[in-house]
Parts: C-alpha cells; structure tokens; sequence
C-alpha cells in the first residue's frame, strides 16, 4: 500500500528513528525545537508494519466501510486488520479469484461516489496514488468479502432440532406465536448468531497464525 507523499518522505527520513521506536515517527516543525507525530505504527502483520494513514486513507477515499462502525478509529482498524488477515489466507489458498467482470463492476460503482473526474483526480493526487491503486484496493477487499462468506458458509449449518430447542428455551419473546408461524425467524437469528460465531473463531486463528500485533499510540501492545 501506498503512502502519501508527504508521509512517505518523512518517514524515509525518519528511518533510524522509527527502528528504535516502531510505534511513533515524529518530524522538527517549523518551529524551533517543534516536533510533530507524521504517522505510527498501529499494528504489524507477520511483521509487516501497518501505519495508521493506511487506515486514514482508506476512510477518506471511501474504501473501507465505516457506516457501521462511526468514526470509533478501534473498530476502523479491526476491520482493516481483519480484511489484511483474511486476504493473506486467500492468498495462501490460492485458487480463489475474480472475474474481470466482478472487478470492474466494483471500480465503476465505486467512481460513481464522485461528482466528476476532476474530483476524483484531485482525491488521487492529495493521497499521492492512481486509479491502479484504488483498483486493486477495491478488487482484493471484495475478494475478500466473497471468500469469507463461502468459507464460513461451509460451517453454518441450522437443523430443525437446532430452530426448536431456541424455540423452547425462549417462547416469550415470540408473544406467543407457534413455532411454526416464527420458524423462518429463529432459524434467521440462529443462522446470524452461527455466522458471527464461526467468523470470530475463524479470525482469532488468523491472528495467531499471521502473529497479528496491534499497538496503542504509547508504544505498547494493544489487547
């Protein structure tokens, strides 16, 4: 992933600094004796370090979503991280791609957030990147989305034996519907529940494979 110009040269020159501390890079300001944080390292990934304007970028381009998640940056960065686990096992896999078709579906309605190239080009520009970025940002994250969901498909299964012992175990908040006027609801909050489930145990196992490190702007390890 590309970094912004400006925090890529500061960075580069920074180098010596950020080896002995990983967490924190800091540039003199303008004014004398003035430092200034340009970036951190918010988590590593099998060592590979992951600055926290890899996660700001995405946000303001509109590439990660965060409808869902407001603008709690823990939640920004568990969902980065995540998408970054599950794409290193894909590529592990392999065998799982993209139609070019599915691709370039996800570039045009992406585009389609902006109210004329020009806008689109400036946003590029600000982030010191290109279309070939953003392309391949939006292709790998729904390659993502797709194999996730077959994967942990694969493990959610409802039988009738599962809908009637939820059934059972909390008729009141049914109001006293038979379970066969509510069976395609339960088995609705059972499949949820399952997915959820399934996808966190998934995802603590990817952590630990891919030693997942996440950092608090301190310098110590996250929980």
């Amino acid at each position: 992933m590309r970094m912004p110009m400006a925090i890529k040269r500061g960075v580069t020159l920074l180098l010596p600094l950020l080896l002995l501390n990983p967490v924190l890079a800091f540039a003199r300001g303008t004014d004398p004796g003035g430092w200034t944080r340009v970036d951190s390292i918010v988590a590593t990934i099998s060592g590979a370090p992951i600055l926290e304007t890899d996660i700001l970028m995405e946000m303001d381009l509109g590439l990660l979503e965060s409808s869902h998640l407001g603008d709690d940056f823990g939640l920004l960065l568990e969902a980065y991280l995540n998408r970054l686990l599950i794409l290193k096992e894909v590529e592990e896999v392999g065998g799982f791609r993209l139609t070019a078709g599915q691709a370039e579906g996800a570039y045009q309605g992406y585009l389609l957030r902006y109210e004329s190239k020009e806008d689109y080009e400036e946003k590029l520009q600000m982030w010191g990147i290109d279309e070939e970025d953003v392309f391949g940002w939006l292709s790998r994250a729904l390659l993502v989305s797709l194999y996730t969901e077959s994967r942990i498909q694969f493990f959610v299964n409802i039988l009738p034996s599962d809908i009637e012992k939820a059934y059972e175990e909390d008729q009141d908040r049914w109001g006293g519907a038979t379970i066969y006027e509510v069976w395609e609801s339960v088995r609705s909050e059972l499949m949820q529940s399952t997915y959820r489930k399934e996808r966190d145990r998934w995802l603590a196992t990817l952590r630990t494979r891919y030693d997942l490190n996440v950092y608090s702007l301190n310098g110590e390890l996250g929980k």
